[in-house]
């Protein structure tokens, strides 16, 4: 790879590192990956993002911040397609956006959106909007934070009123103060 090294020229360096350390490494990988199950996890989603160009993390501080954006919306695009044409459970899924190690738009999504759903949803809201949150038909967020108060939810003065005529809801920010500020992973 031009202008640097490629991932398997680093994972190189790394097995002459680990040659020389004093103690076992394959003992230390176990405990810090949590066992054996979770070790072989790791390794095989690692292998896969580690082998896959569009994962290529080496160009990251070169890029200015919209080149950065375009290749986090193509690595998380690309990612929701290996999740979906491999059929990653939960877990490999959320082990693959992990070592992707890049920010994205569905961070959110993937980490507070579908647990909201899986955790407090009733069994037909789950039915109906669980589908399309795994297909990504619909992209959930979380925007808590506003200008003038932080996190301290108590103190939000944004109200969402459910409209049944458009079966939707009224999105209502009255202050300046009430603006959406740092909403995380957007």
């Amino acid at each position: 790879m031009e202008g640097g090294s490629s991932s398997s020229d680093t994972l190189d360096y790394l097995a002459d590192e680990r040659c020389k350390a004093e103690f076992d490494v394959n003992s230390m990988k176990l405990v810090w990956a949590g066992g054996e199950q979770n070790l072989e996890l790791t390794e095989r989603i690692g292998r896969l993002v580690a082998n896959d160009p569009v994962f290529r993390k080496d160009d990251r501080v070169r890029l200015s911040r919209p080149e950065l954006f375009q290749a986090t919306l193509r690595k998380a695009a690309h990612a929701w397609k290996i999740i979906h044409d491999l059929s990653l459970t939960d877990v490999e899924a959320a082990k693959l956006r992990k070592l992707v190690d890049e920010n994205a738009y569905t961070d959110l999504h993937w980490g507070m959106f579908i647990p909201a759903i899986k955790g407090q949803g009733t069994e037909e809201q789950q039915s109906k909007w669980l589908p399309l949150a795994y297909k990504q038909a619909i992209i959930g967020c979380y925007a808590q934070t506003e200008l003038g108060h932080g996190s301290n939810v108590q103190g939000l003065e944004t109200e969402a009123i459910f409209d049944p005529s458009t079966d939707g809801f009224i999105v209502h920010s009255p202050t300046l103060t009430a603006t959406k500020w740092w909403p995380g992973g957007l």
